[in-house]
């Protein structure tokens, strides 16, 4: 006998009853407007695709780890399986909401399936840029540093540190899926109990016509084909991370200067200006004093920070002085045991910051400096290591080799260097970008606080646009939907 979907089949205790088939029976849509059948009424179940796509690789890097998505071939796919699939479910969720718009689909009483599905797209958005900065690669430490200003103009960098991978990884992994994953019941829920909208104007015929599942499955597995196949021909980038290492490794002078920056608290985070300044960690602690007093005993030569308590603040401005000169006369290289209490070298061996930096720099150049600031406040993560990076602008120098520089679009254009090569940048902010370079927000002031706004701004209005006057009579003015309703018919 043949048993239609969701029809109980006896056994010997009683009535049975499929349980995948009950429910997918109650989750689809069974009869449509005879235009809902057509690609355009489909993208809610490619963006869902898509959404099951992402957690599954996600999941995976995840439980890899760091390592193999950057190193093993395996891993690598995987990455740029996962960076695929988000550049067709941000194109997918723009035409969605597009075709939503043009239809008026968010007409009473449907407002809420637009508010709900409005929040998905915002929400993605931010998601992606923590993604972002968990890749362990170049962009991720320049989107973190940018991310972290944006979030401090945007006075939410008390609670939001980019900067922070432990805090990123919590936020992406679990917090805004969640909120995701919530939002789409809801938007699913309503979407389902109201129907597929029917045309606001009387004059578009149409019929109702039976769902056609068939066609809804195969469009979602040529998109997994086509993603599947873009991530195994054009990888997702990847430009190393500049390490504290590299830097000290090949100019150990600008890592002294800096250290010596950080002790004076004349360094961009000691005098980080912003909207809100969460950086209220003392520079001089975190970089010198603390890395020194851990250091010092595997170095020889006496205590420089006694020497410099025990100075006047004259003597140590003039030791201070005197370091800096050095620094700028060629860097910073181990020093001798002095000779001649006449002799510059003496001088020099005698002056308590050349000491320090005869500790710290070489164990930059080893990788022992970084690790001991990494460890100063582990649930800060890498907010010390990244700053420390960003006050020697070597974020901003190598974004520029890149084509990645904020004042020329910006992020958009990922390592990639252009929105024309594959895989494509952050297209979806190259608004924000554009903005950005008409203002020339990156050296205003206020740019990170202003681009907030606008941000904050347009993600607010297009969560509300059912419920504002007049601008929610747009589409109607535009005319556009009978270009989607075209395939309906009367009876």
């Amino acid at each position: 006998m043949n048993m239609q979907l969701g029809e109980g089949k006896p056994d010997e205790y009683g009535p049975r009853t499929n349980a995948l088939k009950t429910l997918l029976d109650k989750a689809y849509f069974h009869r449509l407007p005879s235009y809902g059948n057509t690609i355009f009424y489909g993208l809610g179940f490619l963006a869902l695709t898509c959404l099951m796509l992402l957690a599954a690789s996600g999941l995976t890097l995840a439980f890899m780890g760091q390592t193999w998505w950057l190193t093993t071939p395996a891993g690598i796919y995987a990455r740029s399986f996962h960076l695929w699939t988000v550049q067709a479910f941000i194109f997918i969720l723009i035409l969605h909401g597009l075709v939503g718009f043009t239809t008026s689909g968010f007409r009473k009483p449907r407002r809420m399936v637009w508010v709900f599905g409005a929040t998905i797209f915002c929400l993605v958005l931010i998601q992606t840029e923590f993604g972002y900065g968990l890749r362990g690669d170049f962009s991720s430490q320049f989107r973190a540093v940018s991310g972290a200003d944006f979030w401090n103009g945007a006075y939410l960098g008390y609670w939001v540190n980019p900067l922070s991978h432990l805090q990123e990884f919590a936020i992406h992994v679990a917090i805004i899926p969640f909120l995701i994953f919530v939002f789409f019941i809801a938007h699913y829920l309503l979407e389902h109990s109201y129907g597929i909208a029917k045309p606001y104007r009387k004059d578009i015929p149409y019929t109702m016509e039976p769902a056609n599942h068939r066609i809804m499955y195969v469009r979602g597995l040529l998109l997994v084909v086509f993603i599947a196949t873009m991530a195994f021909f054009f990888h997702s980038p990847y430009v190393p991370a500049i390490t504290i290492q590299s830097v000290a490794q090949s100019q150990p002078d600008r890592v002294a200067g800096n250290i010596l920056a950080e002790y004076d608290r004349t360094s961009d985070t000691a005098t980080y200006l912003d909207s809100i300044d969460p950086y209220t960690f003392d520079t001089r602690a975190v970089y010198v004093t603390v890395p020194y007093a851990t250091l010092a005993g595997q170095a020889s030569g006496s205590n420089a920070l006694s020497i410099l308590a025990s100075a006047t603040p004259a003597e140590n401005a003039a030791s201070l002085a005197q370091a800096e000169q050095y620094v700028a006369n060629g860097g910073v290289i181990p020093l001798s045991a002095p000779g001649a209490t006449s002799s510059p070298e003496a001088a020099l061996a005698g002056n308590p910051f050349i000491v320090i930096l005869n500790t710290l720099v070489p164990a930059a150049q080893s990788g022992l400096y970084a690790a001991v600031i990494d460890q100063e406040h582990p649930s800060s993560n890498d907010t010390y290591t990244l700053r420390f990076l960003s006050d020697m602008d070597v974020f901003e120098e190598k974004a520029k080799t890149l084509n990645m520089d904020t004042k020329e679009w910006g992020m958009a254009k990922d390592e990639t260097g252009s929105l024309t090569k594959l895989p494509p940048g952050s297209w979806w902010l190259a608004p924000l970008g554009a903005i950005n370079s008409l203002f020339d927000l990156p050296d205003n002031p206020n740019g990170d606080r202003i681009a907030g706004e606008i941000l904050g701004a347009f993600m607010l209005i297009l969560i509300t646009f059912p419920y504002i006057p007049f601008l929610n009579r747009l589409p109607e003015l535009l005319h556009l939907a009978p270009f989607i309703w075209r395939r309906g018919r009367r009876h």
